[in-house]
């Protein structure tokens, strides 16, 4: 309740854990200083704890006093009201402001400023704080939390705690040219979340790297058990060689809930995209993430990560929940990298849960897969040592669209390992590379799970199929795994096992002009079931035979099972020599004449049913 006399209206009002007896008072029409702590800018004489009631002002522009501590119920803005903005700024000792009741409400028809530039000593030293039930308003309220110019250093944190929520008002986070000092060495803006406070329907704009120092970017962080709820969030790539982009991150149990994500991609070359990370046993409930490709030649896209940073789990991890993730690709001249999702388990093990990804084709021709937008499972080897994180695709469904142009990345999912660089076992130059041997290997692999896996066809002539790959010695395990024809003259939908993966018990279902390679895999590749309304296996022939092992049933509804032969010029391939390239435990159900292969040095496939085997010779 406020006054606009100077009498002191003594009221009962809960903040913090206790009651206690506070002042409501209106702030002075007069050119005083804008020190929110001088009592005579009051009408009270007193500066309020209750309502502190903004109107009618000539001096808008309020800052509060170094080294101070105020705690105030509710801050109304009346129907009076010009703009307001409220400063807390960079001070030898920062003042902290704390709405500990029902928050603030503007009922004036200007926007509201808070700006928060004092830079950080940690993420806990929030100076300007949200507590108890308090909101941070409506959507003519906006909140800036960074330096006081994009060439200081550091950023401001707004901070939510208890059952606070940031209501339907307009938050921004940005970062500046400087790298952050040593004492205060939080690097950007920041606006938080902690206990079960809430973004509520809020809007939420945070920026990438400005300056030399990559790692200083605005962040937008859940932590314990608080939750995105229904919000929107904006994170802008990197605007510099190296930037990074800018950051929503969930820790602890913190969930996305129904909220909306936009990363975008990086504006310069070899600049990241803004990002979505979930680590600890966050989720993405039932949110919505966009991951836009990269603005420019050379920049990388926007990407939603899972466990790839701290704290280290050992037998759990975050999960993408029920959420939606679209993962978009180059679709003019000049664009860069597509977005991506990325399971890297380098802290936990993640899982995909019952999400659905959507993987989108490019429409730029290019050599380079990562232009197509994709998600990726993998772990990665440090010191000869394995992970003991990995990450699940869950029960997730994953649906990896065509290129939209001849020649042009198509939309994939890809199961993976690496080496670091600095392995003392690596091999490559590169910074990490693929590891193909299964020596060292336990469990703990990356693996699909139960996951479905929609690879769809082309409908452009000469345009790539969306594909699913294992690589090194990454798992189907119980998978279902689909690839579409393509129409038109495009390619099919492409399942791609190679090196020394393993197939387990996944069902395989081609149709149309759709592949199964497995023809870079080393020698036998076991799955459970293998149904075709056409499709093509690939299969190499000679001293490294890759054939096909069914554990369960062969399914032919088309007039032909078709093969792809071929082999190394140095592979140790016979003429009249039997190869076995299929086993089934139904194959003697079909007849001799239902397969069909290409010829190989000019000579016809001729095919065996032996068994559960079936043969070819040449």
């Amino acid at each position: 309740m406020s006054s606009s006399t100077k009498h002191s209206k003594q009221i009962k009002v809960e903040i913090g854990s206790s009651a206690e007896p506070v002042n409501s008072a209106t702030w002075i029409s007069l050119k005083n200083s804008g020190i929110w702590n001088t009592a005579s800018n009051w009408t009270t004489d007193v500066t309020p704890t209750g309502t502190a009631l903004f109107s009618s002002s000539e001096k808008t522009s309020i800052t509060f006093s170094s080294n101070s501590s105020v705690t105030v119920a509710h801050i109304t803005f009346s129907t009076k009201a010009p703009t307001y903005t409220f400063a807390i700024t960079q001070s030898d000792t920062a003042p902290t402001l704390t709405i500990a009741g029902t928050g603030i409400t503007n009922h004036s028809q200007h926007t509201q400023y808070f700006f928060v530039s004092y830079a950080s000593t940690s993420d806990t030293d929030s100076h300007l704080r949200f507590t108890n039930q308090a909101t941070a308003g409506e959507n003519n309220v906006v909140y800036s939390a960074g330096p006081e110019s994009l060439q200081g250093r550091g950023g401001g944190i707004i901070g939510f705690y208890d059952k606070s929520t940031a209501g339907s008002a307009s938050f921004i986070s940005t970062t500046g040219a400087l790298a952050p000092n040593p004492s205060h060495p939080i690097r950007g803006g920041s606006v938080l979340f902690w206990d079960t406070s809430s973004a509520g329907n809020a809007s939420f704009t945070t920026y990438g790297t400005v300056g030399s120092d990559g790692y200083s970017f605005g962040n937008t962080v859940f932590h314990n058990n608080s939750t995105a709820d229904n919000a929107t969030f904006i994170n802008e790539g990197g605007t510099v060689f190296k930037g990074d982009g800018g950051n929503t991150q969930f820790f602890d149990s913190a969930t996305a809930s129904y909220g909306k994500f936009n990363n975008r991609g990086g504006t310069h070359q070899n600049a990241y995209g803004g990002d979505v990370a979930f680590d600890g046993i966050s989720n993405g409930g039932n949110s919505n993430i966009h991951n836009y490709p990269g603005k420019v030649a050379g920049a990388y896209g926007g990407v939603t990560s899972f466990n790839n940073n701290p704290p280290i789990l050992s037998n759990s991890g975050s999960s993408a929940g029920n959420g939606h993730y679209y993962n978009y690709a180059a679709h003019k001249s000049g664009q860069g990298g597509g977005g991506h999702t990325e399971f890297s388990a380098a802290y936990g093990s993640p899982t995909a849960a019952n999400a659905t990804f959507y993987n989108y084709g490019s429409a730029i021709p290019s050599t380079e897969a990562s232009m197509g937008g994709h998600t990726i499972f993998s772990i990665t080897i440090k010191n000869s040592k394995q992970p003991t994180q990995f990450p699940t695709a869950g029960n997730a469904t994953f649906v990896n669209h065509p290129a939209t142009n001849k020649g042009a990345p198509a939309g994939y999912t890809e199961f993976a390992i690496y080496t670091s660089s600095y392995d003392e076992t690596a091999t490559s130059n590169k910074k990490i590379h693929n590891i193909s041997s299964a020596d060292k290997m336990e469990n703990n692999l990356p693996t699909a799970d139960h996951g479905t896996f929609i690879n769809e066809g082309s409908s452009i002539a000469g345009a790539n199929g969306g594909y699913t790959s294992f690589k090194n010695v990454t798992q189907a395990d119980n998978a279902l795994l689909i690839a579409n024809s393509g129409s038109n003259g495009g390619f099919g939908g492409k399942i791609i096992f190679s090196d020394n993966t393993s197939g387990g018990t996944s069902t395989i279902q081609l149709n149309g002009n759709a592949i199964l390679d497995i023809g870079d895999h080393i020698h036998g590749l076991g799955i459970g079931s293998l149904e075709l309304a056409g499709g093509t296996l690939i299969i190499q022939l000679g001293d490294n035979l890759t054939r096909l092992i069914l554990s369960r049933t062969l399914t032919l509804t088309s007039p032909q099972m078709t093969f792809s032969f071929w082999k190394k010029e140095d592979g140790g391939f016979s003429i009249n020599t039997p190869y076995t390239i299929l086993t089934a435990p139904n194959l003697s159900s079909f007849t001799e004449e239902q397969f069909f292969g290409n010829c190989i040095d000019g000579r016809e496939p001729i095919f065996k049913i032996a068994g559960k085997d079936l043969q070819v010779s040449f």
